[in-house]
């Protein structure tokens, strides 16, 4: 059997074939594995921000009541496996291995049907995840859209929900330049006669999905709209908020995640899961107490270590990290704000700089390791134009940047670092290795 390292080298060769929006290839190859995504409970999960933190609210609650669920989200932080779990526990890599083999000769019979394009490093693990939740007979699956909606790899499902999380500005290149358009994008998830919840949205973005259910004869509840949350209180220990719900009202509800978006987030969820009741289904108030209780969730607002304290946030578009700067400012008290910034260049970088650098005493301008990053130089040269040239510091990589904040920071301080996932993924390696 081949080793975890020569399957993750296969994987990752895959993306010589890029990101090819559409569901003809991964309908093919799914249909020579026998079919698995038809035979499971899904809950399907688009949006431009706040998905991962939703999927894994939705997973925590069906957990508590005592369900056996699969979560598939994208991409990992620091290991491969962190994309495919069942009741939080990561594929086994093992089975990365065996999985692998098993749908090898598949991959390659798709590849070689004329009219076929070779499966994408994305349709052929999402394939293994499907095949994986199917025989490890999950009682639900909470799937995470990659990219999109409409053409992304997951779409190929049959959901019992489907959900859209806050949408914003982001791969537009792919989704298109308005919020209608994106909203057009993501709304592909929508599917006749369905259930859609949909978080709170601008009213471009609203007015799209609404019309999308409408045309599908699909029933719609929105956060904002039928859904309604009031946020008690928020502070470094997490989220206490009232929701009008679908069906019931809660009262003080609790969530460790940190920053008032959580509580929208955990809206979206509690309405998803109520949802089900039209389905047949009912879970708990109890359950769904727990469920948020007990999430876990990180990269997000994620702190990690104390005096100074050490915040990391996978923000890597304009709309999340204005979400980050929001809660650096209401949750945390420091005395100077040190960030750590590596942005990718594709993303709307300059946006990103104009809104969380001016809240900086000192910004770190750095690299993760992809070809996709933008050069240290280039957001320190956008920095600039917010904060002094003598409170910028140029490093070459993640872990050099996290040794330079961590020597210019006193016991009160706060060292924020954010930018992308890749760069938390970075980081969590990086201290990983100065814990252990």
């Amino acid at each position: 059997m081949i080793t975890y390292t020569e399957a993750l080298d296969y994987i990752y060769d895959l993306t010589k074939f890029g990101i090819k929006l559409g569901l003809k290839n991964i309908n093919y190859l799914l249909h020579l594995l026998g079919e698995p995504h038809k035979k499971i409970k899904i809950i399907h999960v688009a949006g431009t921000n706040g998905k991962g933190s939703t999927c894994s609210l939705i997973s925590s609650i069906l957990q508590s009541d005592g369900y056996k669920v699969g979560l598939y989200t994208s991409p990992h932080l620091v290991d491969f496996t962190e994309r495919i779990k069942i009741n939080n526990k990561l594929i086994n890599r093992k089975k990365v291995c065996k999985l692998l083999e098993r749908i090898k000769p598949s991959i390659e019979k798709v590849a070689d049907t004329p009219s076929y394009g070779h499966p994408t490093f994305f349709e052929v693990i999402t394939s293994m995840a499907f095949l994986y939740f199917f025989e490890e007979q999950v009682d639900y699956l909470v799937l995470e859209v990659g990219l999109g909606g409409r053409l992304d790899a997951t779409n190929v499902c049959e959901p019992l929900i489907s959900v859209i999380t806050h949408i914003d500005y982001d791969h537009m290149d792919k989704l298109g330049n308005s919020l209608e358009e994106i909203a057009r994008e993501k709304g592909g998830i929508i599917k006749t006669e369905g259930i859609v919840i949909s978080s709170k949205q601008y009213e471009e973005a609203y007015n799209e999905i609404k019309k999308i259910a409408d045309e599908k004869n699909t029933i719609i509840y929105s956060v904002g709209k039928e859904i309604s949350c009031k946020i008690v209180k928020s502070d470094i220990r997490g989220v206490i908020f009232d929701l009008k719900g679908i069906y019931n009202d809660y009262k003080n509800l609790y969530t460790p995640l940190l920053g008032k978006h959580q509580a929208d987030n955990s809206a979206t969820a509690i309405a998803a899961i109520e949802a089900l009741k039209i389905r047949g289904v009912k879970i708990s108030e109890k359950a769904i107490r727990a469920g948020l209780e007990k999430i876990k969730w990180t990269g997000r607002l994620e702190i990690i270590q104390n005096n100074p304290t050490l915040v990391l946030d996978g923000a890597h578009n304009p709309s999340g990290v204005k979400v980050v700067r929001d809660a650096l400012k209401e949750i945390f008290y420091y005395h100077r704000l040190v960030l750590v910034l590596a942005i990718f260049a594709d993303k709307d970088y300059k946006k990103m700089i104009q809104i969380i650098a001016p809240n900086a005493d000192l910004v770190i301008a750095t690299k993760a390791k992809s070809p996709r990053a933008a050069p240290p130089q280039v957001i320190a040269k956008e920095a600039a134009q917010y904060i002094d040239q003598n409170k910028i510091i140029i490093t070459e990589n993640i872990p050099q940047a996290i040794n330079c904040a961590l020597s210019n920071s006193k016991e009160d301080d706060l060292i924020c670092i954010t930018g992308s996932l890749y760069t938390v993924g970075e980081a969590k390696r990086y201290f990983k290795i100065k814990l252990s």
